[in-house]
């Protein structure tokens, strides 16, 4: 059974739901989109057999679920465990399916991503992010992720679009 076309619609949804994110005004709004696009990019890469993909998704989305809950007395009292402990799952889940050089760029991307969760302020986490998704589109591009590639470019304009509407105008007195 050919699932190509089902991985294509489930990463259409992946991506709106991703481009979604960074147009959401509240810090708990962009990472419940975040981590819903995340398990349709995990469903996609099974559907496509892409395990390191998959891998990486799978990590940046316990690493997402514990910044969520970064204001919860069990990840405060052990903040840096909990931002250590997801670093290092991010990088092992990312060893354990290194193919080439090119793995380390979902692996660079992915705690870019992860780790500007962890901050309070939306702007920081868009501009975080906006540097962490070229390292994605390099990666994508390289494996042949075309569809991936046009939701990175399309997650780039996104983030700065919110960027334009929350934070430049607020700083322009604009907002």
């Amino acid at each position: 059974m050919n699932l190509k076309p089902i991985a294509f619609l489930v990463g259409l949804l992946a991506v709106a739901l991703y481009l979604l994110c960074y147009q959401q005004k509240k810090r708990k709004n962009i990472l419940f989109f975040n981590v819903t696009s995340r398990i349709l990019y995990i469903l996609q890469y099974l559907l496509l057999g892409a395990f390191e993909g998959a891998a990486l998704d799978i990590a940046g989305t316990v690493a997402t679920f514990f910044a969520q809950k970064k204001d919860v007395s069990f990840v405060q009292k052990h903040f840096k465990a909990c931002i250590l402990g997801v670093n290092i799952l991010i990088v092992l889940m990312g060893v354990l399916v290194y193919e080439s050089f090119l793995s380390i760029l979902p692996i660079i991307a992915v705690m870019m991503h992860t780790g500007s969760f962890w901050l309070s302020s939306e702007k920081q986490i868009r501009i975080i992010c906006l540097m962490g998704t070229p390292f994605w589109l390099i990666y994508n591009f390289a494996s042949g992720a075309y569809g991936s590639c046009i939701g990175d470019v399309l997650s780039m304009v996104s983030i700065v679009t919110a960027m334009v509407r929350y934070d430049f105008k607020k700083e322009n007195g604009e907002g």
